[in-house]
């Protein structure tokens, strides 16, 4: 994540203080896709403004997750300072959260490579957040539709901020009820307007 701090950014951060979220136990569970249109389903039982079913994505390759299984998590926001060890690269989460609000899936590649899939869009995601990653857990893909996100993504995503109408990259770190072991990191699409005020929250108390 690159530095994108200014004096409205600070006045926002002062902003974020005047809000008070329910913060009860939370619980997160990953399926497949129905739609085919991102890596996982992701459920969120929460109290609070997260509460719901939404598209999500693999932030760690290297950890396991189980699917339907519920999961103790806890929530971050990539425009805030995170725990160690959540990402291995969360200097690029601002390009992972361009990515998120292009919607290359069904989308057909402007260099002729075919039509994107949510492997094509994963594995860019891999590439710019996973210091090692394969392709043995992705579908369909295409190296050059892969290539053509990332690059994209890199010269165009650097310093992103969602608009009030787009989507922010919401990292959901979870982890066994039974042992407390931390399991997969996952990112959720959550529409920024759906926060008071499209006032993105700082940190996991506030989320």
């Amino acid at each position: 994540m690159k530095n994108w701090f200014s004096t409205g950014c600070i006045l926002m951060t002062l902003v974020f203080s005047s809000f008070s979220w329910a913060q009860n136990e939370r619980f997160s569970s990953v399926r497949d896709s129905p739609t085919g249109k991102s890596y996982f389903e992701i459920t969120i039982e929460d109290s609070g403004l997260l509460n719901g079913v939404y598209p999500g994505w693999c932030g760690d390759w290297t950890t396991p997750i189980q699917h339907d299984v519920s999961y103790s998590t806890r929530f971050y926001s990539p425009y805030s300072e995170i725990p160690d060890g959540l990402v291995d690269h969360p200097e690029n989460l601002d390009e992972v959260n361009w990515i998120i609000n292009q919607n290359f899936v069904g989308k057909t590649s402007p260099g002729g490579f075919g039509i994107y899939t949510y492997s094509d869009v994963q594995l860019a995601m891999w590439s710019l957040l996973d210091t090692y990653h394969d392709d043995s857990t992705a579908g369909p893909y295409s190296p050059e539709r892969v290539e053509e996100i990332a690059n994209a993504a890199r010269t165009l995503g650097s310093d992103f901020y969602p608009r009030c109408s787009q989507k922010v990259g919401i990292l959901l770190a979870p982890s066994d009820q039974a042992t407390g072991n931390r399991v997969q990191t996952t990112i959720t699409e959550i529409p920024r307007n759906h926060f008071p005020k499209c006032v993105i929250p700082e940190n996991d108390e506030n989320l």
